[in-house]
């Protein structure tokens, strides 16, 4: 053969690859979009849920890829949904992609319509578009690619779609591990949301994972007071009571301590940061007791650092009268509490309630309770974590992969407790932390979409999927 023939034939075949390469990632971003907008469309807000209807459109969508599925009804349109992609290996334990199909309430303060995709400046604002909706629309279109292009997994690739999350998983994820399905569904390993990826101008990418969270409980503040008519002036007024007892609350110093994850956390921060910052983090780390807590005191100014260092306590729900004439006899709030996972829930209920010993107006209830023990952190030695990583480093230039603790709490705490390593693995966010989750106008912008799907199949192909019999696209 020529040689200059040889030559232009390959580099015409090449070409035709990329563009190939190019067309069929294309095709999967739209399937994957589509996905997205088609669920945000569907109502499945708290308390109603209604994901029944988001199963619906799910199981017809694996009708199309003749994938098996299952749905799990507690009751009347409250559904949860899986499917299995098969693997080759029986000695591999299986990999759960694990989403939920319900969202938060979207309140009155929303100036987008929640139920309905609006593109706009580069952004896809719904609600559920980073809170639950975009991990199920990429699960959806990555095990419906693997049955489209008959590739086997090396083990099997369990996705599971929940109701009831935002509500703390009793119709969901809890109800099914306590039941006679679970069996069924077990897996080894999970991947769940969670966890977030930095993105800031001038820096290198942070990926943070998470590999624990923090413990839930609401306790209930209740004051009491005189009640009748609001002409009357008594001083003894119920709400002025609650208000005094928040603000001892607010008051209250919390303890700063560091878990092994905590510290590795910080560790794993350090040579980004500024010579002040390593000077702070040093000393906590290594300082003497007292030391170390006045530096952890410093580092908690930062918001997210604080949530790593401290017990944290919100009030969220305020109850009072229901008439504006009328002094109510009682005013009650809730206060949300994320604890870290070496806190005791007694002590610390005790600790609030002895700011009002030999109070007769004050009442504490405990509403909701950790269960204890609390499951131990996924430690990130493990190829589940080794995949992310390297999934990392092929979307993103450069980043910094770090474990580490969310303060919210997630169905990884369900999964975790049955002894499956769970990571939790994000879209990519701003700094500025607009349009997350729970918030009004939530969004997530079509760029990170398109990063957070390509990140996730790099991950579940490298550890589920022999790499040999998969192209390079998505590379």
């Amino acid at each position: 053969m020529n040689k200059k023939y040889a030559v232009f034939l390959i580099i015409m075949l090449t070409t035709v690859f990329v563009d190939a390469q190019k067309t069929a990632w294309a095709d999967i971003e739209k399937t994957a979009r589509t996905h997205l907008e088609n669920l945000i469309a569907i109502n499945t807000a708290q308390p109603d849920g209604n994901e029944l209807a988001a199963a619906r459109y799910i199981y017809k969508v694996l009708n199309d890829y003749n994938i098996d599925w299952e749905i799990y009804q507690p009751e009347k349109n409250r559904a949860s949904i899986s499917a299995v992609i098969k693997g080759s290996d029986r000695k591999k334990e299986p990999l759960m992609l694990l989403t939920h199909l319900d969202t938060v309430s979207p309140g009155t303060a929303w100036t987008k319509m929640p139920f309905k995709a609006t593109v706009e400046d580069g952004k896809i604002y719904g609600l559920g578009s980073t809170d639950d909706k975009n991990y199920t629309a990429v699960y959806l279109t990555l095990i419906t690619w693997l049955k489209k292009n008959n590739i086997t997994p090396e083990r099997d690739i369990i996705f599971l779609a929940t109701a009831d999350e935002e509500a703390g998983g009793a119709k969901g994820l809890k109800w099914l591990i306590n039941g006679e399905y679970w069996k069924n569904l077990k897996p080894g390993f999970a991947l769940n949301e969670g966890g977030s990826i930095i993105l800031q101008d001038g820096k290198p990418p942070v990926i943070f994972v998470e590999a624990a969270t923090k413990m839930y409980m609401d306790i209930k503040v209740t004051a009491y007071g005189a009640a009748g008519h609001a002409a009357g002036g008594d001083d003894n007024n119920a709400v002025y009571n609650l208000s005094q007892a928040l603000s001892k609350i607010e008051k209250l110093k919390m303890p700063y301590d560091m878990t092994p994850l905590v510290k590795n956390f910080f560790r794993s921060i350090l040579p980004a940061q500024d010579e002040d910052a390593k000077t702070t983090i040093n000393i906590m780390l290594n300082g003497t007791p007292k030391e170390s807590a006045m530096a952890a005191a410093i580092a908690a100014e930062d918001p997210f650092f604080k949530t790593q260092l401290q017990d944290t306590v919100t009030p969220t729900v305020l109850t009072s009268g229901v008439e504006s004439n009328v002094t109510a006899g009682e005013a009650s709030a809730v206060l949300n509490c994320r604890l870290l996972p070496s806190t005791n829930p007694d002590v610390f209920v005790q600790k609030i309630t002895k700011l009002f010993e030999g109070d007769d107006s004050i009442l504490i209830e405990v509403l909701d309770k950790p269960n204890l023990p609390f499951p131990q952190p996924s430690a990130g030695t493990d190829e589940l974590f080794a995949a992310v990583t390297k999934a990392g480093g092929a979307v993103f230039d450069n980043p910094a992969v770090l474990l580490g603790m969310t303060p919210a709490s997630s169905d990884g705490e369900f999964l975790r407790r049955e002894g499956v390593i769970t990571y939790g693995i994000g879209a990519p966010v701003s700094a500025d932390g607009e349009g997350r989750p729970h918030s009004p106008d939530e969004y997530i912008e079509e760029d990170a979409f398109s990063k957070q799907l390509k990140f996730f199949f790099n991950a579940v192909l490298d550890f589920a999927a022999p790499r040999e019999t998969i192209s390079n696209f998505i590379e």
